[in-house]
């Protein structure tokens, strides 16, 4: 038998055993778990649509659902713990925490919105400590600041979702400054805050958060839409709410 004939014999063998079926076999099912592992990964087709089957089921659950009846208990709870603590005369603790607990009422909320919020801030937490005292033949007042907002894109050529920073200033005063990262997917209109966003807070922070901060967090368990309506730098000039004592003596 010559070595054509050997080969030949060879190839017959292969494929009267099975030899070829299982490799073929093989090879389709390590086809087919690669094409599933491509499907329901973070950005495969299959993933999304079960993602919205999921929402399309919960969301109208979790909408009609009453929880005044956990704020109540909350709300009572929280009292006990002020109470039994050396911060029982702290009124802004509870505030703020009834404050965090009601639902926002919108669905979306404009940017230009957010902003006037923080204008409120500033205007009634501002440290007037360096600002000069005017009086123009009326109730005295303190000299006007600029509040402002920026927004900027960032550049995340690796992501399928968009990122941007909102800045929020007042050069007046930099302790009241404040950073929102918003994010959404390529093909949504509007944006939702980030989950790097840090909104955890014992009892003790809940003394020192401001209503501009409040609100943010507020949004953002509300997972309400932000709008952004504008592109350019917002500012606005701002009156503190603080009044200064005047004497012509």
């Amino acid at each position: 038998m010559n070595l054509e004939e050997r080969m030949q014999n060879a190839v017959m063998d292969k494929l009267n055993d099975g030899t070829v079926e299982q490799i073929v076999k093989d090879s389709v099912e390590s086809a087919i778990k690669k094409s599933l592992e491509d499907t329901f990964s973070w950005s495969g087709a299959g993933k999304k649509l079960i993602d919205e089957k999921v929402k399309e089921v919960i969301i109208p659950v979790i909408e009609r659902h009453d929880f005044n009846q956990y704020i109540v208990k909350l709300d009572s709870i929280l009292t006990e713990i002020i109470n039994q603590t050396s911060l029982a005369d702290n009124k802004e603790i509870l505030e703020n925490f009834k404050a965090l607990m009601i639902e926002p009422s919108e669905k979306v909320i404009k940017l230009s919105a957010i902003f006037q919020k923080y204008c409120e801030y500033v205007a009634h937490d501002i440290d007037t400590t360096e600002l000069e005292a005017c009086c123009d033949d009326s109730e005295p007042y303190y000299e006007h600041v600029t509040a402002n907002m920026e927004v900027e894109h960032e550049d995340r050529w690796f992501s399928s979702s968009e990122w941007c920073r909102v800045k929020f200033w007042c050069e007046a005063d930099e302790k009241l400054n404040k950073e929102l990262r918003l994010y959404r997917d390529k093909t949504d209109r509007n944006w939702n805050i980030s989950y790097e966003m840090n909104t955890f807070c014992d009892i003790n922070s809940l003394r020192n958060l401001s209503q501009f901060d409040i609100s943010l967090m507020t949004l953002k368990r509300g997972f309400v839409d932000i709008e952004i309506d504008t592109e350019s730098e917002y500012e606005d000039d701002i009156e503190p709410e603080e009044t200064p004592e005047w004497s012509l003596d």
